[in-house]
């Protein structure tokens, strides 16, 4: 019970999965996986009237045909792309548990069909990588009720091998049930656990792994970026004064009025941050204005100033984590420029020829 309790209390994220395996070059793999399966269960159909027991009524031919036309128009999809959004992810499950089971209740023997129930473990393993705990008990229970109905048919039909039943049965529990929630739990284990080392744990912010990490899905096909790094002014007088929880409770702060759209946000170290925006550069330097003035508050305890540094790209050429690290280092001698002049305010990196 603690584990299953533990299973189903796990968060999960189908936008981090998608982007992570994306990020390692796996996620058009998984595309194309799919698609294929899409046509091998349309192949699949096609040949259920090539065996000694094709469908027997004309309902079961509508299903039958119906199952093998969706699933090539379904699997063109997945292979065209691109990654489908959650929603329809899930009424893509939706659609793959209910045509199986309408095409194995067609078939013209449900004692042949019946190992056929582990088709819907296939669609099960989909369900455990990129969907909740919650998805995947949806599905074991649709899973369930399709084997129990199909078993309790085979039971109540005395010309069939009851005992053979049985036996394909006890292979199906534990292929179909118990096997996806122990899968899933360990994958959204790991998937805590690497998202754990992206993570800043004091503020919650990416960590600098973190922004890297990132940086391909935030920027896209963006032309132009800036980046910030800011930095807490006299932050040491702020640990004299209040001690270390106090500091502690500052970076907090400011992680929190950091937090705005469009801008990926991280703690590089101490009470550094740096920020990137896909802007121009006018922009660029009206956005760190802003961030200045809204990190300082007059009703703080000890109000809080910012010395900020800003380095712009009118183009980002290859990989842009390089690039932006590029930037990164150049924001970084404007923002000790900014703590030279006496903090609390922004300047801007020197214009290079190749930004």
């Amino acid at each position: 019970m603690t584990f299953l309790r533990r299973w189903w209390g796990q968060s999960y994220s189908y936008d981090w999965m998608s982007r992570y395996f994306e990020s390692h070059g796996a996620l058009s793999a998984f595309r194309v996986v799919v698609g294929v399966c899409c046509f091998c269960y349309g192949l699949a159909a096609i040949t259920t009237y090539l065996t000694a027991k094709p469908p027997t009524t004309w309902i079961a031919d509508v299903f039958i045909l119906a199952g093998t036309v969706s699933s090539f128009v379904v699997g063109a999809l997945w292979l065209r792309g691109p990654w489908p959004s959650e929603r329809v992810s899930l009424l893509f499950v939706l659609y793959a548990d209910v045509e199986t089971t309408l095409a194995l209740l067609s078939y013209g023997s449900i004692q042949m069909s019946f190992p056929g129930c582990s088709l819907l473990a296939a669609t099960g393993v989909y369900v455990q990588v990129f969907h909740s705990p919650k998805v995947l008990l949806a599905h074991l229970a649709w899973s369930g009720a399709t084997v129990t109905t199909m078993f309790l048919l085979i039971l109540r039909t005395p010309t069939f091998d009851h005992g053979l039943a049985v036996s394909q049965l006890v292979v199906l529990l534990p292929v179909m049930f118990s096997t996806p929630v122990f899968l899933q739990s360990m994958l959204l284990s790991l998937r805590l656990d690497a998202n754990g080392a992206l993570i800043d744990p004091l503020t919650g912010l990416r960590n600098r792994r973190g922004l890297d990490e990132d940086l391909p899905h935030f920027l896209g096909e963006e032309s132009e970026v800036a980046v910030m790094v800011i930095d807490v002014d006299r932050f040491k007088s702020i640990n004299d004064r209040f001690g270390h929880e106090g500091g502690d409770l500052a970076l907090q702060l400011i992680a929190r009025r950091l937090l705005v759209d469009d801008v990926l946000v991280a703690r590089t170290g101490g009470e550094e941050f740096a920020l990137v925006v896909r802007v121009c550069a006018d922009q660029a330097v009206s956005v760190a204005e802003w961030l200045r003035s809204r990190l300082y508050s007059p009703y703080d305890v000890s109000p809080l100033t910012v010395s900020i540094g800003v380095a712009h790209a009118s183009s980002i050429e290859g990989d842009s984590v390089t690039a932006v690290t590029r930037l990164l280092r150049r924001a970084d001698v404007a923002m000790y420029e900014a703590k030279h002049r006496g903090g609390n305010q922004v300047v801007v990196a020197a214009v290079r020829s190749q930004d």
